[in-house]
């Protein structure tokens, strides 16, 4: 019987690479019927950001349930392809959702880019994922652009999402 006992956690641990893509390759094997290119695509993605971890402008954020990670999000600060920071690898296990945990680890991700001094965060989303992008939206992501992808085993249609984090404009400034 689980208790439902959460917590978060913020960092690297052993296992919490591996645990991550297991629940993400499940997770969209179910949606998508991925298969092990997307798990494989996964796995090299999120071992090339441990590799380039650096501690204040990139973040991990695991969430538990009586020890067990059942959800987590990477902040990739280090952006070549546009700036702010971007959110990766978002997933919570299914049985686990409608608890609060993805909301808690998006808000824990948007703090830590507020604290960190980014003007913005992106991500990509998946056309169909109803769920998740209400999610983003209440929390402020607005759309900002659409494109097919084409990486993994099946064609979807992705969406960029952004939260402007810079300071309001104050009259007189």
């Amino acid at each position: 019987m689980v208790s439902d006992s959460i917590t978060y956690e913020e960092g690297f641990r052993p296992g919490y690479l591996g645990r991550m893509v297991q629940i993400l390759a499940e997770g969209y094997e179910k949606i998508w019927h991925s298969g092990t290119v997307f798990e494989v695509c996964m796995a090299r993605e999120m071992c090339d950001f441990h590799d380039i971890y650096t501690t204040g402008r990139d973040a991990i954020f695991t969430a538990h349930t009586d020890g067990t990670l059942v959800g987590g999000l990477a902040v990739l600060g280090d952006q070549k392809e546009r700036p702010g920071a971007n959110l990766r690898w978002f997933i919570v296990e299914e049985e686990h959702r409608r608890k609060g945990i993805g909301r808690e680890l998006l808000s824990r991700a948007i703090d830590f880019c507020r604290e960190h001094d980014f003007q913005s965060i992106h991500l990509w989303i998946v056309e169909g994922l109803d769920a998740a992008r209400r999610l983003y939206e209440s929390s402020g992501f607005v759309e900002i652009e659409r494109a097919v992808d084409r990486r993994f085993t099946v064609e979807r249609k992705s969406i960029l999402m952004e939260l402007d984090l810079s300071p309001p404009f104050k009259k007189g400034d």
